[in-house]
C-alpha cells in the first residue's frame, strides 16, 4: 500500500480494503481510518474514526449517531453490533457517547463499503470527504 488518503467513494472503498488487507498481512493489532472533514465548522470538532481488528469494527458514537449506526447495520446482513459501552462525560475521554463494536463477517471489499457508508451516513460527512489511513 503506497497511498494513505482518498476523497471519492470509489477511492475510499479501495483505500479501506487495502488498509484492512495490509493490517492482516502485517498482523498488526488494528488499523485506524479517520476523516478530516468538519461539516459543522465547529472548532471543537473531533474527527470521526473507525478501527478494524480481528473481524471487528470499533467506533465511537453520540446518541444520534448510534441510532444512524443501528439503521446502517440493519442493511448489512453480515454485520452485527456485538458490544456497546457507554462512555460518560466525566470519564476523562475526549467525548462522551458510546463505544460500539460491530462484528463484520465479510470480505475486505464489503467491510470497506460499510466503513465508507458509516462515515457518510452515521457521521454525516459529505460525499467528497477525505479519508485517511492513519494507523496500520
Amino acid at each position: 500500500m503506497t497511498r494513505f488518503d482518498a476523497d471519492t467513494e470509489t477511492e475510499r472503498i479501495e483505500l479501506v480494503a487495502d488498509t484492512v488487507a495490509a493490517h492482516r498481512e502485517r498482523d498488526s493489532a488494528f488499523c485506524t481510518l479517520e476523516a478530516d472533514e468538519d461539516p459543522s465548522g465547529d472548532p471543537e470538532f473531533l474527527p470521526p474514526w473507525v478501527q478494524f481488528a480481528d473481524g471487528t469494527l470499533n467506533l465511537d458514537c453520540t446518541d444520534d449517531e448510534l441510532d444512524r449506526l443501528s439503521t446502517l447495520v440493519s442493511r448489512y446482513g453480515a454485520f452485527t453490533v456485538t458490544e456497546r459501552e457507554h462512555v460518560p462525560a466525566e470519564s476523562g475521554e475526549e467525548s462522551p457517547g458510546t463505544n460500539v463494536r460491530v462484528e463484520a463477517r465479510a470480505d475486505d471489499e464489503r467491510v470497506a463499503q460499510f466503513v465508507d457508508a458509516a462515515f457518510r451516513e452515521v457521521y454525516g460527512l459529505p460525499e467528497d470527504f477525505r479519508l485517511w489511513a492513519v494507523e496500520l
